[in-house]
């Protein structure tokens, strides 16, 4: 592994060094858009062009029988950014990058003492509610919003200073350049279509995130506070590295993926008015389990990505004894296809019906398996607290556009959405 301290700048970077606006573009190439934005496309890519990825030396499942098994034998399957994740922490590994052993073990009881299931409703969702009602009406005049930027993010990030204990500043900027510093380490870690400009992205953002991560601690030592995740780690006496390893895993996974979900979410239901009607009539209602389940289903026809990757050092045969098993040779890369999977007419039913009350093993939206996510509650009712407001508001579509379009950084992380509503 490169020496962190020769790739992993430990000065804090500048605003225009962390994922800034000159990385932005529309959704990627457009092919790559139609076929991440079109289940059935992505379908019939996986089934009948999975070669030209062998050609590439990487493996493609997209089968749900055959996705679930990968995912579910993490010693056969690893994932492979483990070291990634020791180099950006400059310490320690994260739940993320660990394979199943006592460390996993010990870390995994952490985060569970640190972030009890029991908050989410008594804290998190008030907190997650109110927050977004007040992005909503700092905009309410205009009739308009940038709904990633000013609403997703700003209610993700607003969590991460009250409820984890993590303060980035009280301006709207100091959040916005939060986001975009860990979708620029999330990039770094999991997308592998551009690595030089993500490790540079990267490796600057990771000191940022270092240095305000370490000064909260700093900072709640000095003068406790209730109710936070760190001062609740501080009382677990939890030493500072420990902390800031679990911290920095835990918002490198929170913010990138409640963002890329949300955004994902609301591009899909701008696009297709008879989604949207079904989870406005959930939020009108204050049902937040349907209008969970209405922006689960939205999230399953546009996934955060097209799913995880993993490697298989010793080789394996994926769906053995079954009627099309796959071989993978040792030393392979496997992308495992959740997006399919989700559609497999062989396991979903009517899988290209919108229907919110499907069972919950049709899903995927969380992961599977040891890596399933371990922010799962919190990211449901930040999800479902966060859309409400919104989703309430008359005449919701996209401004300026007569097809919503997500702007972003890389060709998953979602940037700008501009949405318009009555006033």
């Amino acid at each position: 592994m490169t020496d962190p301290q020769t790739r992993v700048p430990a000065s804090e970077p500048s605003r225009d060094e962390i994922a800034s606006d000159r990385e932005v573009k529309p959704s990627g190439p457009w092919w790559l858009e139609q076929l991440i934005s079109s289940p059935r496309l992505l379908t019939w890519a996986a089934r009948y062009l999975g070669f030209l990825f062998k050609l590439r030396g990487l493996t493609t499942v997209w089968r749900y029988d055959d996705v679930r098994e990968v995912l579910a034998r993490d010693e056969q399957f690893p994932v492979a950014w483990g070291e990634r994740m020791i180099e950006v922490t400059q310490g320690r590994n994260f739940v993320l990058g660990m394979r199943r052993d006592d460390d996993y073990a010990l870390s995994y009881k952490q985060l569970a003492e640190a972030f009890p299931l029991a908050e989410v409703p008594a804290l998190v969702e008030p907190l997650a509610a109110k927050f977004a009602k007040e992005a909503l009406e700092d905009k309410s005049g205009r009739g308009e919003i940038d709904a990633v930027e000013e609403l997703i993010a700003m209610v993700a990030t607003r969590l991460c200073d009250s409820y984890f204990g993590v303060r980035m500043g009280e301006q709207k900027e100091d959040r916005v350049r939060f986001a975009k510093a860990t979708y620029a380490i999330s990039a770094y870690l999991f997308d592998t279509s551009n690595p030089a400009t993500y490790e540079a992205l990267g490796g600057a953002a990771a000191a940022y995130l270092r240095k305000t991560i370490r000064d909260s601690i700093a900072g709640a030592r000095d003068s406790p506070q209730k109710d936070t995740v760190l001062q609740r780690m501080i009382a677990m006496r939890l030493d500072d590295d420990t902390i800031h390893a679990q911290l920095f895993g835990m918002i490198t996974g929170f913010i990138p993926t409640n963002v890329m979900a949300g955004g994902n979410i609301l591009e899909t239901l701008l696009r297709r008015p008879e989604f949207l009607e079904r989870a406005r009539a959930a939020a009108l209602a204050d049902d937040d389990l349907l209008l969970w389940r209405c922006l689960r289903e939205a999230l399953r026809f546009r996934h955060i990505n097209p799913g995880p990757w993993r490697i298989c050092p010793l080789g394996y045969t994926v769906g053995e004894g079954g009627p099309s098993p796959t071989r993978i040779r040792p030393g392979r890369k496997v992308l495992a296809l959740i997006q399919t999977a989700m559609f497999d007419p062989d396991r979903i039913e009517d899988p290209y019906a919108f229907n919110p009350l499907r069972s919950d093993d049709n899903y995927m939206v969380f992961g599977f398996g040891q890596h399933w996510c371990v922010g799962f509650s919190i990211a449901r009712a930040t999800a479902t607290q966060t859309f409400k407001p919104l989703l309430k508001l008359r005449r919701l579509a996209a401004a300026r556009s007569l097809r919503a379009r997500v702007k972003r950084f890389s060709s998953f992380y979602p940037l700008h959405l501009d949405v318009a509503f009555e006033p």
